[in-house]
């Protein structure tokens, strides 16, 4: 994972979890600047420092490559240069669409449901078929 990646993944996975960077530092036992520095981008945590995060958030070291896959997809479509590519896929399922309108109606209500919102979306994406 490259090093911004990660800073973005490890800052995702604070959000959502609605802790502070002080509350992760704590909760991990490292400094309030070590985690400003992971999330940055500025000095990648060695393995075993990783590892404190993640369990002090209360994730399986799987949210990392979820959220990861997450983070390219969304980068993928923001690079795509054709139309078509950037469309959302139809909706194949009623659970896919009722999953699609509440990220709509969530993503209108503005920014304090953005954990709620990329939660959806990780569930949503982890359950699309390929193809789709």
């Amino acid at each position: 994972m490259a090093r911004d990646d990660l800073a973005v993944t490890l800052a995702i996975l604070r959000i959502i979890r609605r802790w502070s960077q002080s509350d992760l530092a704590e909760a991990a036992g490292v400094t309030n600047s070590a985690v400003s520095d992971y999330e940055r981008g500025k000095v990648d945590p060695q393995t075993q420092t990783l590892q404190k995060l993640i369990r002090a958030l209360g994730l399986p070291l799987s949210s990392l490559d979820q959220t990861q896959a997450f983070i390219q997809m969304v980068r993928a479509q923001m690079d795509s240069s054709e139309p078509e590519e950037k469309a959302v896929p139809p909706v194949s399922t009623e659970k896919e669409r009722e999953v699609r309108t509440e990220i709509a109606q969530i993503a209108a209500e503005g920014g304090r449901f953005a954990s709620r919102l990329t939660r959806l979306m990780l569930e949503l994406l982890a359950n699309q078929k390929p193809g789709l």
